[in-house]
């Protein structure tokens, strides 16, 4: 895999996180004023969920996102939310 590849699947990857986190934040705000909305707490569940697996899919690939992200299975003795170049240093976050 090339880098411009590597780059490309990360921009796309990134891009549905961004996607599923809005429509989270969507529900969430609607679930606000219509708590007892089952299809609107069906699909935040699912939103949600996905969202949960994009970022572990993610994370799993190029590092934590959020400190959420990090794996409580990894060493207890290493803090991978240092892992990889910081922004400044070439990273894409």
């Amino acid at each position: 895999m090339t880098n411009s590849t590597s780059s490309s699947d990360r921009t796309s990857l990134l891009r549905e996180i961004d996607k599923i986190s809005f429509a989270v934040n969507e529900f969430t705000l609607f679930l606000d004023t219509h708590p007892d909305c089952q299809e609107a707490l069906l699909a935040f569940n699912s939103a949600a969920k996905t969202r949960k697996e994009l970022m572990k899919q993610y994370a799993d690939a190029y590092g934590p996102l959020t400190v959420d992200c990090i794996s409580a299975e990894g060493p207890a003795d290493h803090w991978s939310w240092q892992d990889g170049p910081a922004p400044w240093e070439g990273g894409i976050i």
